[in-house]
């Protein structure tokens, strides 16, 4: 039998949600952290409706937001909406560096890989200097002549003649490995995005690529280092397993947060299979109507993209997802919205 609150298997992906009484958003225009907090100390959330927790109950609930700068931001935003000078805070933490420490006082018992069991992230400079050094090589060891189908082209070889020019090509192949592996994508599987077939260009640009398929996991691996984006996706699925091994006693809210990073969203979907999970998304357009919201999902440059891509993920139709209660938004405010959505 699954533990109350969590899913039916070890994966992280939860039950069916429950989403219309727990996905909110709070609309553009209104003041996001301020509003989420009303909201928490109101009872609003994760049920509207409820009751004013005890100020002593406040730590019991946790929060899930962006970034460390929002989790600060939202601190004083509590302290505001209290009017007290000094006030229990729930638990506010950024969601896609994981909290390291409260995952390891939680007891991981049933979970598939715990923080501690992680190995570390390599740092920025490390990765910088071991790519200069790795493109170098590449440079010098690799036969750039005219006559050899396979040799790069002569600006790949130009743009590596010096360890400066090295070091720029290296901090954006970090970039590209950062990007990569943000979609949960696989290093390794590179050279099937282009077959045999295409042109000799692309053939020696994956080539080139050997650098990070190749090359720079076995550095990795003899290190006993994780790239930073793997070690964040990994630390952040330990923590969903955490939550469907030991589902809290409290709410767990998840605000601000658009589920751009699957290893997010995996963890929004099993926030939204705990009994007190609930969601608040930043800015839904819910007055857009149902055929521009449809062609949203094939526009990636849409602002709304992100939205409708998780809400698509998470099984929540957009018309379940309701206004978070008690919103003063003024009538200029709603007008203004309805002009920027249909103008987008």
């Amino acid at each position: 039998m699954p533990p109350k609150g969590g899913t039916k298997s070890s994966s992280t992906a939860a039950a069916t949600p429950q989403p219309a009484a727990r996905v909110f958003t709070i609309p553009p225009g209104e003041p996001f952290l301020p509003a989420l907090a009303r909201a928490v100390l109101t009872g609003q959330l994760p049920k509207p409706g409820g009751q004013p927790p005890d100020p002593l109950d406040l730590p019991e609930i946790t929060l899930l937001l962006p970034t460390r700068r929002a989790a600060r931001a939202l601190q004083e935003a509590f302290r505001e909406a209290s009017g007290k000078s000094a006030v229990l805070l729930p638990k506010i933490r950024p969601i896609a560096t994981a909290d390291e420490d409260l995952m390891l006082l939680s007891g991981l018992v049933d979970a598939a890989e715990t923080p501690a069991a992680i190995p570390p992230a390599i740092s920025e400079l490390e990765r910088r200097l071991v790519l200069t050094q790795l493109v170098l090589k590449w440079a010098q060891t690799i036969a750039v002549y005219d006559d050899d189908p396979l040799a790069p082209p002569p600006y790949v070889g130009a743009s590596m003649s010096t360890p400066a020019q090295a070091a720029s090509l290296a901090k954006e192949l970090g970039r590209f490995i950062d990007m990569v592996e943000t979609e949960g994508a696989e290093l390794s599987k590179l050279h099937e995005l282009v077959p045999d077939t295409f042109s000799e260009h692309w053939q020696k640009t994956l080539r080139f690529l050997e650098i990070i398929v190749d090359w720079w996991p076995e550095y990795l691996r003899e290190r006993g280092l994780l790239s930073p984006m793997e070690r964040r996706n990994r630390l952040i699925r330990a923590e969903a397993q955490r939550l469907i091994a030991n589902p809290p006693s409290g709410p767990v809210i998840v605000a601000g947060v658009t589920g751009s990073i699957p290893a997010t969203a995996e963890l929004m979907q099993v926030v939204l299979g705990l009994e007190n999970g609930a969601i608040v998304l930043p800015g839904l357009d819910q007055m857009l109507d149902d055929a521009g919201w449809a062609a949203v999902h094939a526009h990636p440059e849409h602002p709304q993209h992100g939205l409708a891509k998780l809400l698509s993920r998470l099984n929540v139709p957009r018309e379940a997802v309701r206004p978070l209660p008690n919103l003063a938004t003024h009538k200029a405010k709603s007008a203004r919205a309805r002009l920027i959505s249909e103008a987008l």
